[in-house]
């Protein structure tokens, strides 16, 4: 009789055992499964978000260059147009140059 329980406890013991490898490649599975959703949803999020920021980074450089363009074309203009005094600007460089010198 003491052999059937000690019997009888080694397969409860060997049972309990048999559950939690169970319990535990369950677990393992739908922990996997959760972190493959999880990394799918945070992957699909992020490319959202990069790809939103790639087009308002790219709308905003060509606004940026137009806009460069645009004053970099008036200040050409305006360089261009602007009346030269030369005999003025003689007179500043001899006054700046020479006139300490004698």
């Amino acid at each position: 009789m003491n052999q059937n329980i000690i019997e009888h406890l080694f397969n409860v013991e060997r049972e309990a055992a048999e559950l939690l490898l169970n319990a535990q490649t369950e677990y393992d599975k739908r922990v996997g499964k959760a972190r493959s959703n999880a990394d799918a949803k945070f992957k699909k999020a992020y490319e959202k978000i990069i790809n939103e920021n790639e087009s308002i980074y790219k709308k905003s450089l060509q606004q940026i260059k137009e806009n460069h363009s645009k004053e970099l074309d008036s200040f050409y203009s305006e360089v261009k147009n602007r009346v030269q005094n030369i005999h003025s600007f003689n007179d500043l460089l001899e006054k700046l140059f020479f006139k300490n010198c004698g």
